[in-house]
């Protein structure tokens, strides 16, 4: 029961997923995620799949929203379970990912290679509870440069630990529109399947989703220090005194419009 608790608490913070609770604090003081929000990401970066292809962030991305990940996957805590989270929640997604949109991985740990990439690649197509192939999941590993290059341009503030081989580092993800950009992030693992679909959403500018689902993104209000999207009521009420002045507006025009057609056959 204790350990249901303290899992409990742990979800419900905007998680530093440390490499051991012995961690100095100066080094968890160093870790985090600075959003810098409308950045580029570097499409020219280049990291191996697990097939050992090499592969760009260009070509992954190829002009659809993108869930990029940072991880490491052999980490011994809890970045087993922020993949599965993630695979689960977007099981949630009515997205087709592959198709729709693009989910990305990228390992922060540049001696992982395709043995790590392939358990990290099956943590997330066992949470999905959907049909998937398994090159709708990018899991990539790097040498220490690009990783480098990449945490950097998205504030990825994470740290290795030379006394006990481990790294500290933050959960997060960060969504991207289709030229790389940086469109909003979702920090922690407590964000749902609605604050997912809303990003990607919000990353398609407007080549994602219906008329009603950019309609419904006008509801919500997102909340970057929480990372997660809530109901905005401003914007809702607006919306429905819009809706109901179109709706009176159409209801007085067919009844002016009906009196008119009257009165022309009184003349007559």
């Amino acid at each position: 029961m204790t350990r249901l608790i303290l899992a409990a608490g742990m979800l419900s913070l905007p998680l530093l997923v440390a490499a051991q609770s012995q961690t100095p604090s100066q080094t968890l003081g160093r870790v985090g995620v600075d959003q810098r929000i409308g950045e580029r990401v570097p499409m020219d970066l280049r990291f191996e799949d697990p097939h050992g292809d090499t592969v760009t962030l260009g070509s992954l991305i190829d002009g659809k929203p993108a869930l990029l990940q940072l991880a490491w996957y052999d980490c011994p805590n809890l970045c087993d379970l922020s993949l599965r989270r993630l695979g689960n929640r977007l099981s949630e997604v009515k997205y087709q990912p592959g198709e729709e949109f693009r989910v990305i991985t990228v390992s922060i740990n540049p001696r992982e290679g395709r043995e790590a990439a392939g358990h990290a690649l099956t943590a997330l197509r066992d949470s999905y509870q959907s049909d998937s192939n398994a090159d709708d999941w990018r899991v990539l590993t790097g040498n220490a440069r690009a990783i480098d290059t990449l945490a950097r341009r998205i504030c990825y503030r994470y740290q290795y630990d030379a006394d006990s081989e481990q790294f500290a580092h933050p959960a997060a993800l960060a969504v991207l529109d289709g030229d790389g950009r940086i469109s909003s992030y979702l920090l922690g693992l407590t964000f749902s399947g609605r604050d997912l679909e809303l990003a990607l959403t919000r990353a398609g500018e407007g080549r994602l989703g219906s008329i009603t689902d950019q309609i419904a993104l006008r509801c919500f209000h997102f909340d970057p220090e929480k990372g997660t999207y809530t109901l905005d009521i401003l914007r809702l009420l607006n919306l429905a005194c819009l809706i109901t002045a179109l709706v009176l507006a159409l209801v007085v025009g067919r009844l002016l419009w009906r009196r008119r057609g009257i009165d022309r056959q009184g003349r007559h």
